[in-house]
C-alpha cells in the first residue's frame, strides 16, 4: 500500500488535509466533485486510454487502479511480427518455386 500512496503523490500531489481518502470501487452511482483548487490532470492507462481528473479524490482513485500520469508509448510488436513473418514466408516460397523450377527443367 505503500507504494501506491507514493505513486499518487508523485502523480498527484500531496493529499489535502481537508480530503479522505474512500475508495469507491466499482460503485456506478458515485460522482466524484470537482475540487477548484485542483490543476486538471491528465492520466493514461496501459492501452493508451485518456481520462482528465479535476480532484485528488479522483486522481487518486485512478492511480490506485493503474493510470499514470505518464503516457507509455507501446509499440505495435504484433504487426511487425506479422508483417515480418509474412515476407520471410513469401520470400522463401519464392526462392523454393523459382529453385524447383530450374531444377525442373534441367532434368
Amino acid at each position: 500500500m505503500e507504494d501506491n500512496k507514493q505513486k499518487i503523490d508523485v502523480s498527484c500531489g500531496e493529499q489535502p488535509s481537508e480530503v479522505d481518502f474512500i475508495n469507491p470501487g466499482n460503485d456506478p452511482n458515485f460522482v466524484f466533485e470537482n475540487d477548484i483548487n485542483f490543476e486538471t490532470l491528465t492520466l493514461y492507462d496501459i492501452e493508451g486510454n485518456v481520462i482528465n481528473v479535476n480532484s485528488w479524490l479522483e486522481c487518486a482513485h485512478y492511480v490506485n487502479g493503474g493510470w499514470s500520469n505518464i503516457l507509455i508509448k507501446n509499440i505495435p510488436g504484433d504487426k511487425y511480427i506479422f508483417f515480418g513473418t509474412f515476407f520471410l514466408v513469401l520470400i522463401y516460397s519464392i526462392y523454393t518455386f523459382s529453385f524447383n523450377k530450374r531444377k525442373n527443367e534441367n532434368i
